[in-house]
């Protein structure tokens, strides 16, 4: 699901409680968002009104896509002599479509976490190839695989360095990544900064 709001200037259910989350990686990112007029920003996971609204009053645009839920549809798998394997050309081409469109920042939030593992590395070479120039790619990996903070989350925006989480859904951590693992989905960026938080949640902002 792929879709878009805000004007384009540039272009001619989990059960967990709710709770706020302090963020080095946001913090980077919100002065970057606001040092800068009419980027395009793609915000990955459940639709947020409140995102939607926050991102457009700073002069934004902003467009979302819901990949975790893509990638749980069983029309990406099929099953070959060597067992069940996964379309990954044809979820990228279906999932990861903007139509043209590339973007200053992407919010990528825990997605990876939840996404089949086939799949991840590809994610990562798309989003690459549609982030502009020292554009800021904002991603965050789970260290465990259970554990209340691993709930299925919308990260809810706020102009400060917390994000409010809210329950969103009930998809598992599929796969944790070790540093050396991440390091190695984002070896085609100029930069990575890797931050760890007390709820052993590690941010990573990565810049094209």
């Amino acid at each position: 699901m792929f879709s878009r709001f805000g004007k384009d200037r540039t272009q001619g259910s989990g059960g967990h409680a709710d709770r706020d989350r302090p963020s080095r990686g946001w913090a980077e990112v919100l002065a970057y968002l606001k040092a800068n007029d009419s980027l395009r920003v793609l915000d990955f996971g459940t639709t947020s009104p409140a995102n939607i609204n926050f991102l457009t009053s700073l002069g934004h645009s902003v467009y979302m896509a819901n990949v975790v839920q893509d990638a749980s549809k069983p029309e990406w798998k099929r099953q070959t002599d060597a067992g069940e394997v996964y379309d990954v050309d044809a979820f990228v081409k279906s999932s990861l479509d903007f139509s043209g469109r590339d973007f200053d920042v992407i919010l990528l939030w825990d997605t990876a976490n939840y996404l089949p593992a086939p799949l991840v590395p590809a994610v990562f070479e798309r989003l690459l190839a549609v982030l502009r120039p020292q554009g800021r790619l904002l991603a965050l990996f789970h260290g465990r695989t259970e554990g209340p903070e691993t709930a299925f989350s919308r990260y809810q925006l706020t102009d400060t360095d917390q994000l409010h989480v809210t329950s969103a859904g009930d998809y598992k951590v599929l796969q944790v990544y070790q540093p050396r693992q991440l390091e190695k989905l984002l070896e085609k960026f100029a930069s990575t900064r890797f931050f760890l938080g007390k709820d052993n949640v590690r941010e990573v902002i990565a810049v094209r």
